[in-house]
């Protein structure tokens, strides 16, 4: 009786995970899978099969922040890894929506301030475009222009708030940006104290963050 009552819980959660699939688990088995219909490769569906109820439970997916869904490894990977193509088989850059208005910005992703993302408003809606800087310049966040003789910084603020500093092995340091009148952004460095740790996900310090 017991056993029955579970199949009929494995029953309605595959019923409901399944109908808002866009994989049909029952085709493809057990794994990870890309959604064919997310042009951003982000997106996919985690298929698990229930050996007592014969059948499958589907969860729809998405990798976190930048990161892109691989379906040759079946795992999240860095845009670096593995290259978005749309379905129309154009190579895309991943969508970071951290563009707010027309313009150059700094790339969060590369460090070395070789690339940046240009932002262009298309019907209401921006569109994201990394580019590259002339060999031996770098892109300076200031000026939206790429230089010679510019230092690149570890790193540069492009949205406000708080980010953590991800060179901190303690895990107690992080960044707090604030957007200027002119558009630019002021950058302070900080340290949680009391032994603390700052919180990517709460952008909080907290005693009870796990520092990995």
């Amino acid at each position: 009786m017991a056993m029955g009552r579970i199949a009929i819980a494995f029953l309605v959660l595959c019923g409901n995970c399944c109908a808002q699939a866009t994989i049909n688990c029952r085709d493809t088995g057990p794994g990870r899978f890309a959604d064919p219909a997310d042009g951003t490769c982000k997106k996919y569906t985690l298929c698990i099969y229930v050996r007592e109820t014969n059948l499958y439970i589907s969860y729809k997916a998405a990798c976190p922040s930048v990161s892109v869904f691989d379906p040759t490894t079946a795992k999240c990977t860095s845009p670096q890894q593995y290259i978005c193509k749309n379905r129309n088989g154009v190579t895309s850059t991943p969508q970071f929506k951290i563009c707010t208005y027309e313009g150059f910005i700094a790339d969060p992703e590369y460090k070395n301030c070789s690339t940046y993302i240009q932002c262009v408003n298309i019907f209401g809606g921006f569109t994201q475009l990394r580019q590259n800087c002339p060999n031996n310049s770098y892109f300076n966040p200031i000026t939206t222009l790429c230089e010679s003789n510019y230092k690149c910084r570890k790193f540069s603020c492009v949205l406000p708030g708080r980010t953590a500093d991800t060179t901190d092995p303690t895990c107690s340091r992080y960044y707090y940006c604030v957007l200027l009148n002119n558009g630019t952004f002021a950058q302070y460095d900080y340290s949680c104290t009391n032994d603390w740790k700052f919180d990517p996900s709460s952008k909080l310090c907290t005693p009870n963050y796990v520092c990995r």
